[in-house]
């Protein structure tokens, strides 16, 4: 078959189906394997983050680049009601192209978080990588960094949780070896960050505004 004859290929709908299917029983597989308590006690950090007005640096690589993205984006904006002026200050480390090419070629690719983290964390800030396979060499060192300067990490980690697992105070660990269903996982981990976050924020200003201690 020629490469442009597309017209001879006829796809097996009931075999892209059960494709499908599988897929689905592995993400449902890997979304049971997540730790909802580990998540809350890391959801309550990023609640005392806010409280305390410190800063959550987020940040990852590739697919994990985007859901730091998604969670930075939705912590900045209706997390918190619109007329809130307190907001969480949260910052995404992988959505400045300009800045990430000139540190990968002024110095190299592994400093491309970690002088991000030299420049903007301070100690009791929160910082949260994003992993796949948790030995990212560019993440490693961030969170190297991030523990020298006297930050609380966490890590988001899929496979056997590589280095970055050991490394940090609050591993979000999901066992799972194919690194899709290991980004469901990371995903939805991100949405109940986000709505534990959401609900509790919300429930605050709501007491404080009736002067309810909620006791």
């Amino acid at each position: 078959m020629e490469p442009s004859d597309f017209s001879k290929f006829e796809p097996d709908p009931e075999a892209i189906h059960q494709e499908l299917v599988g897929y689905l029983v592995q993400s449902q597989q890997a979304l049971q394997r997540i730790d909802a308590e580990a998540v809350a006690r890391f959801t309550h950090r990023v609640i005392r983050t806010w409280h305390e007005d410190r800063q959550l640096l987020v940040f990852g690589n590739g697919g994990s680049a985007a859901t730091a993205t998604h969670l930075a984006e939705d912590l900045a904006t209706y997390a918190i009601p619109f007329s809130e002026p307190k907001r969480l200050r949260v910052l995404c480390l992988n959505d400045s192209p300009s800045i990430i090419t000139a540190l990968g070629n002024d110095l190299d690719f592994d400093s491309i978080f970690l002088e991000q983290v030299q420049q903007w964390a301070r100690p009791g800030d929160l910082v949260l990588t994003m992993s796949g396979s948790g030995n990212s060499s560019n993440l490693i060192a961030a969170m190297r960094r991030a523990e020298q300067l006297g930050c609380e990490t966490a890590a988001m980690t899929g496979f056997d949780g590589g280095e970055l697992r050991g490394l940090v105070d609050h591993p979000l660990h999901v066992e799972v070896h194919q690194m899709q269903p290991a980004q469901d996982a990371q995903m939805v981990m991100t949405h109940m960050i986000i709505h534990g976050f959401r609900v509790a924020i919300r429930n605050y200003l709501a007491q404080r505004t009736s002067g309810s201690s909620g006791s």
